[in-house]
């Protein structure tokens, strides 16, 4: 069951200066390695100010991460492979939220892909610009009120 099984794991907010080794092999393994993607998708100027979230299994090892910024924007979410359909996306996707509304923010807000957008709109959030290309998949911009 879904539910017992991402009992297992541990959702540790952290900063980029304590997990940016971390984070950054995870998102090389998805986004590179595995996705190959090459357009600025490791890090960028924002890292060093968001709030960041690592999921850890039982022996430790980071197997997700994520991240918001401070005005909002939900980013760089990342899962590897072995660990996917197990709840940890959805679970860390609500507790960047939860970040959110602690920062009291009032929007927060993404861009998806538009294969992605049912589970976006499972958590709420809507369209909020006109569909783009971006390495080929069509993206667009949605957003969520939170206050």
């Amino acid at each position: 069951m879904k539910s017992n099984r991402i009992r297992s794991f541990q959702f540790q907010r952290t900063t980029w200066q304590e997990s940016s080794n971390d984070i950054l092999d995870i998102r090389h393994r998805v986004f590179m390695i595995e996705q190959h993607i090459r357009d600025n998708v490791l890090c960028d100027l924002d890292d060093n100010e968001c709030f960041h979230v690592v999921v850890k299994n039982t022996q430790g090892d980071i197997v997700a991460c994520g991240r918001i910024t401070e005005e909002g924007r939900i980013g760089r979410l990342a899962v590897l492979l072995p660990y996917r359909g197990m709840g940890i996306g959805t679970k860390l996707f609500k507790t960047l939220i939860d970040i959110g509304k602690s920062k009291n923010l009032k929007n927060i807000s993404l861009n998806a892909e538009l294969g992605d957008q049912r589970f976006y709109n499972m958590q709420q959030f809507t369209s909020a610009g006109p569909v783009y290309m971006k390495q080929g998949v069509p993206h667009q911009m949605l957003a969520r009120k939170l206050a």
